[in-house]
């Protein structure tokens, strides 16, 4: 949708008369699911990653505690204990310790070992009936005794001890760790309760000890065993490559677990038995967590989802306060209507933010495959957006999706004219008035090799990026009157492996991402280059995976640690803060919004916006040339053009959407020499960006206006 992007930025260009000064990110990392909760009764304090939900168990108000409004140092709370003297302990994942008064975090404490480092991570905590605390991790055992503290390993346990996944302390005290093995810790001596048995256990086993004094754990994908003090019984169940999450028990000591993908599951005569939910139908029987409270109210999560069934009766409620249902954001994409879409690895929802501030959610098309990846969304308007995804390319009407035509791609793109590009891996589709033809080795350039990003730029010519490992990579351009025009990597060796969307930026310079590395192509029409290429050193990463700019004309460059920025021929970063810094593999995408904001999102760390600072503004649009002024800008209900003419001229007004589609054709006519004035009443007007165009005798003047 470079079309629209490219109008924006115009726009945009006329408004602001100076840089833009850009202020901290703000985070909008999902929740995802709840990791551990405690239930106090009135509240269920609730671990997520990012950040701790309090929610009100009676009107289902929530408050969420995350390092903007708190002492937190890192949002990923993993864990969440209650100690006897009733005060509450989280586990953030880099093995801190904090104390949750109600209000916020205090007392932090981390354990006195030199085997903590940056790569130490928690899985569990838990505080025993005597105060001592237990923390389980990917470097052993961590417990606390008073204010000492010991660290057990391999040494100590055995070649079996592996990472920490669950704990688990019974009403005596004694300590249940769940490794490959079982171990127990029990008056000061650890042993080894499935030592010789067929049992093992498996990243995020579950222990649980029932009223009974019972202790469950999830071992194999397909067995569930249960310890009685004396011996093993296990049940094999066909999970079909689903495994067990979370055991509960109700008031009447029924013991419960819920699957990832199967539902829940009940004790019944030694069998565990599969229930028909009706909390799990409503999540297709796909749930993260699983709690009974002592009211017998039945508590379900799924990724932001929270349900309660308190008898009989269903709620649903979000555990965040947007519709993000995961940190893994695969892209972000501007609508022709103003609306942001946001594409995550949920496999419900695509998530929608409105030009108001409103979050809600446009579910994916439910005839989609299972794990089909949704590549890139068109949003011409509420009731006509388009979307390629790995099984089709799909339409939805504003009610519903259907499948247009089984074509598969990795990428959108539209003309002024209304014609849909659909980027494949060996050819480029066109859909024009409902009908679909294409580009390929056999009746176009296109070479063979695999197409690897696609734009089409203000004049409406098509960009084609071709790459292969093994043989010359191409830069092809189909301009509007059709002809050819192809760049090999080898006449212009400033490019190697072109990768991505393209971007056109205000100066009419050409933008793609280096693929091999470092940074990324710019071709000015002339000659391509990289001005990466020498400047690696200005900044603090060079793996670019998108490209906007922004009014001033300044350049954004997405990468797995935030944005570098280029101005003039200075560099800058605008980094996003407390990402691994030495982690250079998450790809990540930028966009701007109608506001001027941008939006950074990551495959691993979620989404950050980051609104800019508006340093200095006019109320009107400054003139393009010496004809035309627009003032409001932007406006509402009316604008008004300010022109001049040398003459005695004809005027024609023709108004232009951000699809470049004509809206609005209007003779006004004969105007005398000097300056005058015209109204545009803008009340049947959608929001949105315009290109206002003066057509002055033989002359055209041609401005931008938002009407919001």
């Amino acid at each position: 949708m470079d079309f629209v992007k490219i109008s924006f930025f115009i726009a945009l260009s006329f408004l602001f008369q100076t840089s833009i000064v850009a202020q901290d990110w703000t985070s909008y990392q999902s929740q995802q699911q709840i990791n551990d909760l405690v239930d106090t009764g009135d509240e269920l304090l609730m671990a997520t990653d990012a950040g701790l939900v309090v929610l009100n168990k009676s009107t289902l108000e929530k408050t969420i505690f995350n390092k903007s409004n708190s002492n937190l140092t890192n949002n990923h709370i993993q864990s969440i204990s209650q100690a006897p003297d009733g005060t509450t302990w989280i586990g953030v994942y880099d093995v801190l310790l904090l104390r949750f008064d109600g209000t916020d975090f205090e007392d932090p404490t981390m354990a006195d070992s030199d085997v903590i480092d940056d790569n130490t991570e928690l899985y569990d905590f838990k505080i025993a009936p005597n105060g001592d605390f237990w923390i389980g991790t990917n470097d052993g055992i961590f417990h606390r005794q008073g204010q000492d503290w010991t660290h057990y390993d391999q040494d100590d346990l055995g070649s079996s001890l592996f990472h920490i996944w669950d704990m688990e302390i019974n009403a005596a005290g004694e300590v249940f760790v769940a490794s490959i093995d079982l171990h127990k810790f029990a008056n000061g001596v650890w042993s080894n309760l499935t030592e010789g048995a067929d049992l093992q256990n498996y990243n995020s086993a579950d222990l649980f000890t029932s009223s009974t004094g019972d202790l469950y754990m999830a071992g194999h994908l397909d067995q569930i065993s249960r310890y009685d003090g004396a011996q093993w019984e296990s049940s094999a169940i066909d999970f079909n490559g689903s495994q067990v999450l979370k055991f509960t028990e109700d008031v009447d000591g029924n013991v419960y677990f819920n699957s990832q993908r199967n539902g829940i599951y009940r004790l019944e005569n030694d069998a565990w038995v599969q229930q028909v939910d009706p909390q799990a139908t409503i999540f297709s029987n796909v749930t993260d967590y699983f709690h009974i409270d002592d009211q017998n109210n039945r508590w379900m999560n799924r990724n932001i989802h929270l349900s309660v069934n308190q008898g009989g009766s269903i709620q649903t409620v979000l555990i965040s306060d947007h519709t993000l249902e995961s940190v893994g954001t695969r892209n972000i994409n501007k609508g022709a209507n103003g609306k942001m879409y946001f594409t995550t690895g949920s496999e419900e929802n695509f998530s929608v933010l409105d030009t108001d501030g409103n979050w809600s959610f446009l579910p994916k098309p439910s005839m989609a495959i299972p794990f089909a990846l949704f590549n890139d969304i068109l949003a011409l308007a509420d009731d006509n957006i388009w979307l390629i995804s790995s099984d089709g390319f799909y339409h939805y009407d504003g009610s519903d999706w259907e499948l247009y035509s089984t074509l598969t791609g990795k990428g959108l793109d539209i003309d002024s004219q209304g014609r849909i590009y659909i980027l494949s891996s060996n050819k480029v589709s066109i859909l024009d008035n409902g009908t679909i033809s294409e580009y390929n080795s056999g009746n176009s350039d296109i070479t063979s090799l695999d197409l690897s990003g696609h734009g089409i730029d203000a004049d409406d010519n098509l960009w084609i990026a071709t790459t292969d490992w093994d043989v010359d990579n191409v830069i092809q351009k189909l301009s509007s009157a059709g002809v050819w025009t192809s760049y090999s990597a080898v006449d212009h060796p400033a490019f190697v492996r072109p990768v991505g969307d393209f971007h056109f930026d205000s100066a009419g310079n050409v933008w793609i991402a280096e693929g091999s590395g470092p940074g990324a192509i710019k071709f000015d029409g002339l000659e391509f280059s990289n001005p990466f290429i020498g400047n690696i050193g200005q900044m603090a990463n060079y793996d670019i995976n998108s490209i906007e700019s922004d009014a001033t004309g300044k350049l954004y460059f997405g990468h797995s640690f935030g944005v570098t920025t280029l101005l003039d021929g200075v560099w800058g970063d605008l980094l996003v803060e407390d990402l691994p810094q030495f982690d250079v593999s998450p790809s990540a995408m930028v966009q701007f919004d109608d506001a001027g904001t941008l939006w950074w999102g990551s495959n691993i760390y979620g989404v950050f916006s980051n609104s800019p600072i508006i340093t200095s503004t006019t109320n009107a649009v400054l003139k393009q040339n010496a004809s035309i002024l627009i003032y409001p800008n932007p406006a509402s209900m009316y604008a008004t053009l300010d022109f001049a003419t040398s003459k005695n001229t004809a005027v024609k007004l023709l108004i232009y959407n951000s699809l470049g589609q004509l809206v609005s054709s209007s003779d006004l006519g004969m105007f005398s020499e000097g300056n005058s004035q015209y109204t545009i009443d803008l009340s049947r007007f959608s929001k949105g960006v315009y290109k206002i165009q003066l057509q002055l005798g033989n002359e055209n003047s041609t401005q931008t206006l938002i009407v919001q």
